[in-house]
């Protein structure tokens, strides 16, 4: 899915729950005491300004990030390598696709070199242009140069791959290429997600997913501690467990753009290719190696947990506000009682053992997140104090 179709019902959903979302609204500064975060905010329209209190800030304002640079949080990794751009237009390129259903077109010919993506009826879509011949016939990364009508439908034919095509601009953007990650994904009270925490080129469409799993992860924890279900320790986890995957996962777009767009960047000390279904779905918390087959999951702490038939519906289908306990109904009474007792909210299950890794009488507790926390294949004398002591430990009560 685009981001131009997820948008809209992400927007819709955050209203739906409550969210008040001010358009046409900058950050002008923001302070960061011990009990909270002072900010000041202001229409661009009208310019009048008003001052926010909240307990946190999220800096996912892009990869320009003003919080990550008020914070003075430095990027590693690969610097701008290209000043790129995307040309949105209209054209009917239905009779070059024929019956083809065809994602992502890499373009490397010897006068273009980027990608493009087609609407589904076949008369639109975008190019990125990541380097091309300049006016002197030599290759240059520094395509946003020109900008100009002109320019961008000369660039959409040569990568068609016909001359006399009828191409309407729509708009173009200006954008660096570049592959890089925060060495910190937050200060104090003040967290980065999304591209203000790490940028990559879209060569294998990981940017999104990685914003949407920084999300994942930090949500819950914000909730956790806001309600008062967990210490303000579990947010120290967040940079911890994202940070090192948005490195990797930078690394595996860099790889893909140097050896599909501009081999001359060079191959030394280039990270080896890892599958999609790896990097998207194959990643771990505080694990070794980094990453699984997500078709073969250990179901191990750290690890996604896996599908498995749970009262005739998927285990992916109990994960996604409260913690859930796994295991035969032993474990799950001791879970009810031992969350009970914390406040904590968990619902219990009991679940084929052999796809959990919990044999005839262990447990698993899966994080609101949908990752294992914990685990263990044996009985307990106590298992409710064990729950207990390991909802205390993850949360840091």
């Amino acid at each position: 899915m685009t981001q131009q179709a997820l948008e809209p019902i992400l927007r819709a959903r955050a209203e739906e729950l409550g969210a008040e979302l001010r358009y046409g609204t900058e950050l002008v500064s923001f302070e960061s005491d011990d009990d909270g975060v002072t900010a000041v905010l202001r229409d661009r329209d009208s310019g009048d300004e008003r001052r926010v209190r909240a307990q946190y800030l999220v800096g996912a304002d892009g990869a320009r990030s003003p919080v990550r640079q008020g914070l003075g949080i430095p990027m590693r990794g690969h610097p701008t390598f290209s000043d790129s751009i995307t040309i949105y237009f209209r054209a009917d390129v239905r009779p070059l696709l024929g019956d083809r259903n065809l994602s992502v077109i890499y373009v490397a010919n010897p006068r273009v070199q980027g990608f493009f993506r087609f609407s589904l009826e076949g008369d639109a879509g975008f190019l990125v242009v990541n380097s091309a011949l300049d006016a002197n016939g030599e290759r240059t990364t520094d395509v946003a140069d020109d900008m100009g009508e002109e320019r961008c439908i000369a660039y959409v034919r040569d990568a068609l791959g016909d001359p006399d095509i009828a191409v309407e601009v729509e708009s173009v953007q200006r954008w660096a290429a570049s592959a890089e990650w925060a060495e910190r994904f937050g200060d104090g009270r003040v967290f980065l997600a999304g591209d203000s925490a790490h940028v990559m080129p879209p060569t294998g469409g990981f940017g999104g997913n990685t914003g949407v799993q920084d999300g994942h992860n930090l949500a819950w924890k914000l909730a956790y501690v806001l309600n008062g279900t967990a210490g303000p320790g579990l947010l120290a986890s967040y940079d911890g467990e994202r940070r090192p995957i948005s490195a990797f996962t930078v690394e595996q777009a860099y790889t893909r753009y140097v050896t599909r767009i501009d081999p001359g960047l060079g191959t030394d000390g280039l990270e080896p290719f890892v599958d999609e279904a790896l990097v998207d779905l194959g990643y771990g918390y505080g694990v070794e190696p980094l990453c699984e087959d997500p078709q073969s999951p250990s179901a191990a702490p750290g690890r996604r947990a896996p599908h498995a038939v749970v009262d005739g519906k998927s285990a992916l289908d109990l994960f996604g506000q409260r913690f859930v306990l796994l295991g035969d109904e032993k474990w799950c009474e001791a879970a009810r009682t031992a969350a009970g007792a914390l406040g904590v909210p968990l619902d219990a299950h009991a679940v084929s053992p052999e796809r959990y890794g919990i044999g005839n009488a262990g447990a698993s507790l899966v994080r609101p997140d949908g990752f294992v926390a914990w685990r263990t294949d044996e009985r307990a004398d106590d298992a409710a104090a064990v729950v207990s002591n390991e909802l205390t430990r993850i949360l840091a009560r």
